[in-house]
């Protein structure tokens, strides 16, 4: 590639990712998008899996969209740069399997710890060509949030099932035969590439918005579509009132022929919602509907962006429904 092609195409991924100039720079590669996909079906699907796990694992305010402060994707892997020693603790107890007896697997199925280095930990599925690396805070921030996760789930009469050997654990069989499985999980197979695509572009949301905030969810399915529709991915972009929004740039970057996916506006707008709360909703849709992402770019107070750290009430309310979400399974075949 010619030098004056590759500086523009540096530049404008770090749009997409928030990478530093070399670093983007150093990724590109003759033949590749510039932002490549996933170059396998299970490394797709285990990225869907980890953005899903990325927004239910976020309850805490950050400064940078769902707590990650830039993205590296490559074709056979993903890094992470997450924001803070306080978000990658909890992230990685979040996703590191364990099972309570009689009840359920917690955390990601079959996920690993392939490396632990002094860049950080390397994460994958037992069987698959699937990584991801978590990196930012200390090596040893990684190696203490572990070892933290490994004492609460001994404590609690669980059993550690990410520190086993590289094969599924027959509790972790049972659980994905039960539970993720059937249509709902055809429908999120079928829509990984969105979900993928997103967290390849996560930087876009910081650089390309003015956002205070950027937290989502897994959506309910929405009428419009035949069947079960595509699976739906709600984020919220949240701005401090008199913030310009930038809502257009986000729109024209995510629908960028070279650097977007290969979605545009989406015909109809399900009105879910009073239509005078949906007024800066925005939703984009592929053309077979398998995936949707709607956007929501939205305006609060500042003291509502600082609630959580700063009204004891709200911080007791947060604390008992994080108990609630952080026992409850997760599953790919149910909302």
């Amino acid at each position: 590639m010619r030098s004056e092609r590759i500086s523009r195409l540096a530049t404008r991924r770090q749009q997409y990712t928030n990478e530093s100039y070399n670093r983007a720079r150093s990724l590109l590669r003759p033949g590749q998008p510039p932002i490549p996909d996933a170059d396998c079906d299970e490394q797709r699907n285990f990225e869907a899996d980890l953005f899903h796990q990325l927004l239910e694992s976020n309850r805490d305010f950050t400064a940078y969209p769902i707590g990650i402060r830039r993205v590296s994707p490559q074709p056979d892997t993903i890094e992470l740069v997450v924001e803070s020693d306080q978000r990658a603790r909890r992230l990685l107890s979040w996703l590191l399997p364990c099972y309570e007896p009689d009840g359920e697997v917690h955390g990601v199925p079959g996920l690993r710890i392939r490396q632990r280095t002094t860049r950080g930990v390397e994460l994958h599925l037992v069987g698959q060509r699937t990584s991801v690396w978590l990196t930012g805070p200390h090596h040893e921030v990684w190696k203490s949030a572990e070892s933290e996760t490994l004492e609460h789930v001994v404590d609690i009469g669980w059993k550690v099932l990410w520190r086993g050997p590289e094969r599924w654990s027959s509790e972790e069989i049972a659980f994905e035969y039960q539970w993720n499985r059937g249509e709902w999980a055809r429908q999120f197979r079928a829509g990984a590439w969105s979900a993928s695509g997103l967290l390849r572009r996560l930087g876009a949301f910081h650089t390309l918005t003015a956002a205070d905030a950027v937290t989502g969810y897994k959506g309910l399915p929405i009428n419009g579509y035949e069947g079960s529709g595509p699976v739906r991915w709600c984020l919220d972009v949240i701005h401090r009132s008199g913030t310009r929004r930038r809502k257009h740039d986000l729109i024209e970057a995510l629908t960028d022929a070279e650097f977007g996916l290969p979605v545009s506006l989406a015909e109809h707008l399900d009105a879910i919602y009073p239509p005078e709360s949906m007024e800066n909703w925005i939703r984009l849709d592929d053309e077979a509907r398998t995936g949707l992402i709607e956007l929501r770019f939205t305006t609060c107070t500042y003291e509502q962006l600082q609630l959580s750290t700063c009204d004891p009430d709200y911080q007791a309310i947060a604390e008992t429904v994080e108990r609630r979400v952080r026992t409850a399974p997760r599953r790919l075949g149910r909302y």
